[in-house]
């Protein structure tokens, strides 16, 4: 079980450009609600309603819509019969699954829900990171199938479209190594991830190669930026612990530390993107098998009045707590461990993301001899 700080709303963050969008039916107003805002507090983009036809107008309304989450009964009609609507939805490319939640176990209920196309059926009550791996699980269905879909209407194999966003980007990826506005460091970790994005065909590698070209994408982008983005007044304490809830829900072995009172810091920065570089940096941290089960976190100011940063420090291990050295994570130039390429440009992604914030992402090593990351941000006065 993941043993997580409590997050207030205003903690949520939506840093991930492709956002997983649910929508939520249930008839007990309160429950819908509470559970709406604890998956926007993991970064989910969540709407309720409270009855089947509600639903109905919401999904005629959108195409966003990735999953809906619906109680078994509904006032006056089944959330069953809801299910089985939207699995009858003959347009792929507008696929939706379906989370079926219910208040009995009875096997019944279980098995209905299964006939009706559900992707998972869950008992109340039930944890809040299970509904999450639920809702990730079908939202990637959802993706996969219309992506597919796609393809097919395009008259392409499902893969085509992207292997071709693989090779254009890999391209202008290669000639900014090769010009000196990326790290070198960067050509290892693509020639060994190419060929594997290469290799993915079929309906089942469709998400993974979908996720390695965004990935891919996204670092090509942000080594195109020269400016600072949106600058906003942030409270750096509840957005970084918002962030590593969210990642630390996504390992259900996970449990958050903050070892200290986080104390308040403002800063001006974009928030999707410090968001982001948080995002990146747990998630290389976890990346480990041996580190998996603890992500600590603490924060501090330092410097003089006119240069002040706040260093927000991030670890992970067997126990935060513990005295023996963890494996390496990473390779930056300056400690020799070097992790799988895709965490490792992972890591080169939220370095840049920082420098254009006019900070810096580093490695430090603990007091225990624990590999850690240092993200430092300067301190601006807020008017």
């Amino acid at each position: 079980m993941c043993a997580l700080t409590a997050v207030s709303p205003t903690a949520a963050v939506q840093s991930d450009p492709h956002q997983r969008h649910v929508l939520v039916v249930d008839d007990e107003v309160e429950l819908a609600d509470q559970l709406a805002q604890g998956l926007r507090i993991l970064g989910f983009a969540v709407a309720s309603v409270y009855s089947a036809t509600e639903a109905r107008r919401q999904l005629a309304a959108r195409g966003d819509i990735e999953v809906v989450i619906t109680d078994v009964r509904l006032a006056g009609e089944e959330g069953l019969e809801l299910a089985e609507e939207i699995s009858r939805e003959t347009d792929e490319r507008r696929a939706i699954e379906v989370v079926v939640i219910s208040g009995n176990a009875s096997t019944e209920d279980a098995a209905r829900a299964e006939r009706a196309g559900a992707s998972d059926f869950l008992t109340k009550p039930f944890r809040l990171h299970e509904i999450a791996k639920a809702v990730d699980v079908a939202a990637a269905r959802a993706r996969a199938r219309r992506m597919q879909a796609h393809s097919l209407s395009n008259g392409a194999q499902p893969s085509a479209s992207l292997l071709a966003r693989l090779e254009t980007t890999n391209a202008a990826l290669a000639a900014k190594i090769a010009s000196g506005a990326m790290p070198p460091e960067i050509a290892p970790c693509l020639a060994e991830i190419l060929p594997r994005l290469k290799a993915a065909s079929g309906f089942q590698d469709l998400h993974e190669l979908e996720a390695g070209v965004l990935r891919l994408e996204e670092l090509l982008h942000a080594f195109t930026l020269e400016a600072p983005g949106t600058q906003t007044a942030l409270d750096l304490a509840p957005l970084a612990t918002g962030v590593l809830n969210r990642v630390a829900q996504a390992h259900p072995a996970c449990a958050l530390r903050i070892d200290q009172t986080l104390p308040e810091v403002a800063i001006l920065a974009d928030r999707e993107r410090v968001a982001r570089i948080l995002e990146l940096s747990a998630g290389l941290l976890l990346a480990h098998p041996s580190h998996n089960t603890t992500l600590g976190m603490g924060l501090s100011t330092d410097g003089s009045t006119d240069a002040k940063w706040a260093r927000l420090g991030l670890w992970a291990g067997p126990d935060a707590m513990a005295n023996e050295p963890s494996a390496g994570l990473m390779m930056d130039g300056k400690s020799g461990a070097i992790v799988e390429c895709g965490a490792a440009l992972g890591f080169f992604l939220a370095q840049r993301l920082a420098k254009l914030e006019r900070g810096a992402l580093s490695t430090t090593v603990t007091s225990s001899g624990r590999v850690a990351l240092q993200l430092s941000l300067p301190v601006r006065p807020i008017k």
